[in-house]
């Protein structure tokens, strides 16, 4: 079929086999609809049915929310999920500062990013100099030296409560031991003494 193929496209274009196509009619070709290889593709549909723009449209609505303005609902990046986390746990970063509680397990489907411009009066005392800005806010926390000493506190308080937890524990279940070992050997309670 192909070699047919070449043979009615050679004779469309009024050029003998033997000799090459101009470069303007092989940029012409590659435009072409119809290739080589057209009798096993199969064929586009010219309409659409009903249903399938149904369904087409639904997968669209899906993906806003019409009650919020159309508000999208994005891909979610690994930067825009860990992003997202840390905004879920942001009572720890700053402890003293009282934040509602999350009433959402998962992370949110529907959700907008911005960028929080200054004003040119905020120049000199409230504003973050452009070697100090980070991409995420996972890496600014990482940069910002207080958070990392607030966090290292944080966790040798943490590990300090463990460990004396754990002793009194491990001293619990002995003494424990000791109980039962004292009832197995005087069931009773008999100490010899009447």
């Amino acid at each position: 079929m192909s070699q047919k193929f070449q043979e009615l496209k050679n004779s469309l274009l009024h050029i003998d086999t033997k000799t090459e196509l101009s470069k303007a009619a092989q940029e012409a070709l590659k435009s072409c609809v119809i290739d080589d290889d057209f009798e096993t593709k199969p064929v586009p549909k010219l309409f659409e049915s009903r249903r399938m723009k149904q369904k087409k449209a639904k997968i669209e609505r899906s993906k806003t929310l019409k009650d919020w303005y159309d508000l999208p609902a994005p891909e979610l990046t690994q930067q825009r999920k860990q992003d997202l986390e840390v905004l879920k746990m942001r009572s720890v970063l700053d402890t003293k500062h009282f934040y509602k509680k999350n009433d959402l397990k998962v992370l949110p489907k529907y959700f907008q990013v911005g960028q929080v411009i200054e004003s040119p009066a905020d120049f000199y005392h409230s504003r973050i100099p452009n070697k100090q800005r980070k991409k995420t806010l996972v890496d600014e926390l990482l940069a910002d030296a207080e958070f990392k000493n607030k966090c290292k506190r944080k966790f040798k308080t943490i590990v300090q409560e463990q460990a004396f937890k754990s002793r009194r524990v491990q001293k619990h279940m002995k003494n424990l031991n000791r109980d039962k070992k004292h009832k197995r050997n005087n069931p009773m309670g008999f100490d010899g003494e009447l």
